[in-house]
């Protein structure tokens, strides 16, 4: 069996829209362990005047120790789940707290607004000097209606990009499985992970998503996005564009041309 780091999951009991006690918790985890994940990023919602991470290390090792005690053989790091207006208000000690294993990378959630907005808020974590990890891109209007605008703010390699594993499998619809697959196929992802939440529909499972993306993309790229990448943002090292290896894959400079132009207001949602 595969071993997997999931870098975003909601695995902390009652701190966001994630479990809802450590029972739960204890289900995931062993939900987890049962698929081959091995290390889990803690990635709980950062909001405003409710929740703001700063006892996050404390809850996890509370955690580990739950976790001890029943069996469960998971490493857990800190993150966080960064929203947008956060990293716009460019906080660099608040931001840099909320780093994924007190390093280099940010998880910033995409939320429905604009690809300006994002390039701004990204930009501005940038400046704090952090990485941006763009959270489920493809779960955004915006980007289902121009997904090759999203190259536009990756281009430079500093800003990196995840899917969630359950979107490629078209657990949330055939519009948001296309969009990954695009996203997938040009070349414009560097991660998946769970985003779990439960149990149930958003649980913390990744076997199923690997396998589509060997099919999809070849084992090469699918080893980068799902093992080899996960591993650099704990170790926050600089993370690789997969090399796609079949011939199916879309032409990445054709795909540019064809959706790459000016942003307009007709992005807003």
């Amino acid at each position: 069996m595969l071993e997997f780091i999931d870098t975003h999951c909601h695995i902390i009991p009652g701190v966001d829209d994630g479990p809802p006690d450590m029972d739960t918790s204890l289900a995931m985890a062993r939900m987890a362990m049962a698929d081959g994940i091995t290390d889990i990023v803690a990635t709980p919602h950062i909001v405003e005047g409710y929740y703001d991470g700063s006892d996050r290390e404390q809850r996890l090792a509370q955690l580990r120790k739950i976790f001890t005690s029943a069996g469960i053989d998971l490493r857990l790091s800190a993150g966080a789940e960064v929203p947008m207006s956060a990293c716009l208000a460019g906080d660099k000690t608040f931001l840099k707290s909320l780093a994924i294993n007190g390093g280099k990378f940010l998880l910033m959630e995409t939320a429905e607004t604009t690809f300006d907005q994002v390039a701004q808020a990204a930009y501005r974590v940038r400046l704090c000097g952090l990485y941006p990890i763009l959270a489920h891109p493809e779960r955004a209007a915006f980007v289902q209606k121009r997904p090759g605008r999203l190259d536009e703010i990756l281009e430079r390699d500093q800003i990196y990009c995840q899917l969630t594993a359950a979107s490629i499998e078209g657990v949330f619809g055939k519009t948001i499985k296309k969009t990954s697959l695009i996203l997938a196929k040009s070349g414009m992802i560097h991660l998946v992970a769970s985003d779990a939440h439960s149990t149930g529909k958003r649980a913390p499972l990744l076997s199923a998503c690997y396998k589509i993306l060997v099919e999809e993309l070849g084992e090469a790229a699918a080893r980068t996005i799902m093992l080899q990448n996960p591993l650099r943002v704990l170790e926050s090292s600089k993370l690789e564009r997969p090399a796609l290896d079949t011939g199916d894959i879309l032409d990445r400079g054709h795909f540019l041309k064809l959706f790459r132009r000016k942003p307009s207001s007709d992005d807003a949602i």
